[in-house]
C-alpha cells in the first residue's frame, strides 16, 4: 500500500482515478465520510499492490528510501525505466519483500464503544489488552466496569486476551498499593492466586503487569515479584507482559522509573512493552507525543539488555492540542484521535505541516475566543517511520496506545506492512 499526502487542488475522485481505484474504495480505506473535506497535508492509504504511483519530485532513489527498500533492488525491479526521469502517474514495480512476523497488542478500556473499536482493529492485533484490572493492597484484584462483552467480543476472534494488573487507585498510579503487594509474600501468594482464578474463569490468555510510579529502592522487590508471578502463571501456560517506563539507561533516576529493570524483565517474562510515548503530554510543553529520535534512544538501550524479539515497541494513536503560550501549571491540553486533528484542521481551514526529524504533523489554528493552539498528533507518515524501526531492529512487535482513538487506515496498513502473528 501506498502513502499519499493531499496536494492543494486533491479531491476524492482524482486521486482515486489517479490511483486508479474507486472513489468509495478509496474513502472507505480511509474512513471518509465527506469527500469534499480533505486537508492539505492529511495523509490517505492508497490501496496499490506491489507497485507504486510516482509523485511530484520522485525518483527511483527516493522511493527507496522513502519505502525501505535496497535501491538496487528497486533498479533490477524496473530496468524499463532505466535512464528514464521519472514523472508523476508513472507506475514503478515494488521488488517483493518478505514481510517480518511480529506481534501486535492494543490495550483498549471497556466502554460503549469499545467492541466496534475492537473489531475494527482485530485483523491486526495478537492481543488485546483490556485495561485495567486494579490490585488491592490485601491482595484482591477489582475488574474494569463493563468488560463482559469486550472479552466475549475478543474470545469470538482470533485475538488473544490480556488481562493488565495497575497499581491504579482512586484513577492514579499508587506506591503505596504496589509496595504493599512487593513487601509481603502472604499478599503476593493471595494476589497471584486471584490472578490465577480471574484468568481461568474469564478465558483470559495471560497478563499484562503494568505497575507503575514505584518509587525508590523498589527494584530488587519488583524483580522478585516478576518472577514468582512469572513462574506460577508460566507453570498454568499464561503469558506474562510487563509495561515499563522508557528508559535510557539502567542508571536513569526518577520514580517513574527506577523499578522497571529492562534486563531483569527481559530475562523474566515473555515479552516487554516499552511505553514509548507522553514526551509530548497534557501537562506539559507542546511537542510530539512519541517524537522518534527519544524512541530510537531507548529502543537502542533497550536492545542492548532485552532479547530482541521480546521488545515491543508502543506507538501511540493520539496527540495533543495545546492552548499557546504553554503556560507550566496551566490549562491542560485535549487529547485528540488523528482524525479529529484533521477535523480541527478543516474547520479552522489550516494545512498541516509536517516535522520530518521527529515523524510528526501538526499545525497551529486560532480558537474562537482569539487564542493560539498547536496540534501535535500522529499520521500515516508516522507509522511508516515507526514500522520501519521495528522492521530495521527486528523487534517482537508492536503495542498501540489506545484503540479508542480510533483510526482505521492503521489496521490495513500494518496487516500489508506485517505478518501478524495470530497465537
Amino acid at each position: 500500500m501506498q502513502i499519499h499526502v493531499v496536494s492543494s487542488g486533491d479531491t476524492l475522485y482524482s486521486l482515486a482515478q489517479a490511483y486508479r481505484i474507486s472513489a468509495q474504495q478509496l474513502a472507505d480505506l480511509n474512513n471518509i465520510t465527506n469527500p469534499n473535506q480533505l486537508v492539505v497535508g492529511q495523509t490517505l492509504l492508497m490501496p496499490t499492490s506491489d507497485t507504486y504511483i510516482v509523485q511530484s519530485g520522485d525518483s527511483l532513489w527516493t522511493i527507496a528510501q522513502k519505502l525501505n527498500i535496497p535501491y538496487q533492488s528497486l533498479v533490477a525491479a524496473n530496468e524499463n525505466l532505466s535512464g528514464q526521469t521519472l514523472q508523476p502517474g508513472m507506475t514503478v514495480t515494488l521488488p517483493q519483500k518478505k514481510k517480518q512476523r511480529i506481534v501486535v497488542n492494543g490495550f483498549l478500556e471497556p466502554s460503549q464503544n469499545a467492541v466496534s473499536h475492537f473489531q475494527e482493529a482485530e485483523e491486526a492485533l495478537t492481543f488485546l489488552s483490556i485495561f485495567s484490572y486494579e490490585a488491592k493492597a490485601n491482595g484482591s484484584i477489582t475488574p474494569p466496569d463493563n468488560e463482559a462483552a469486550l472479552l466475549d467480543a475478543v474470545k469470538e476472534s482470533r485475538t488473544q486476551p490480556l488481562m493488565v494488573l495497575t497499581n491504579i487507585a482512586n484513577g492514579e498510579f499508587d506506591r503505596d498499593v504496589a509496595k504493599a503487594i512487593l513487601s509481603s509474600t502472604s499478599v503476593q501468594n493471595q494476589f497471584i492466586q486471584n490472578v490465577i482464578n480471574a484468568l481461568k474463569n474469564k478465558g483470559y490468555r495471560g497478563v499484562n503487569i503494568d505497575f507503575e510510579f514505584l518509587g525508590k529502592n523498589t527494584r530488587k522487590a519488583y524483580n522478585r515479584f516478576l518472577r514468582r508471578i512469572t513462574d506460577r502463571l508460566h507453570r498454568e501456560n499464561f503469558i506474562v507482559c510487563t509495561s515499563v517506563a522508557p528508559k535510557l539507561s539502567g542508571r536513569q533516576t526518577g520514580a517513574w522509573y527506577e523499578a522497571h529493570d529492562y534486563e531483569a524483565h527481559g530475562k523474566i517474562v515473555d515479552y516487554v512493552i516499552l511505553m514509548t510515548y507522553e514526551w509530548g503530554w497534557s501537562g506539559g510543553p507542546p511537542m510530539p507525543v512519541s517524537p522518534i529520535t527519544q524512541v530510537r534512544r531507548v529502543v537502542n538501550y533497550a536492545r542492548s539488555v532485552i532479547p530482541r524479539k521480546k521488545i515491543i515497541m508502543s506507538i501511540p494513536l493520539y496527540g495533543y492540542d495545546w492552548t499557546l503560550p504553554y503556560e507550566e501549571g496551566g490549562e491542560f491540553a485535549k487529547a485528540v484521535s488523528t482524525n479529529q486533528a484533521y477535523q480541527l484542521a478543516r474547520q479552522h481551514n489550516r494545512s498541516i505541516d509536517y516535522d520530518t526529524k521527529e515523524e510528526a504533523p501538526f499545525f497551529h489554528y486560532t480558537a474562537q475566543d482569539g487564542k493560539e493552539h498547536i496540534v501535535w498528533f500522529e499520521d500515516l507518515r508516522t507509522m511508516r517511520a515507526m514500522f520501519h524501526m521495528v522492521d530495521q531492529y527486528d523487534l517482537g512487535g508492536i503495542s498501540f496506545w489506545n484503540l479508542a482513538f480510533r483510526y482505521p487506515p492503521v489496521w490495513a496498513y500494518l496487516n500489508d506492512y506485517f505478518e501478524v502473528r495470530k497465537v
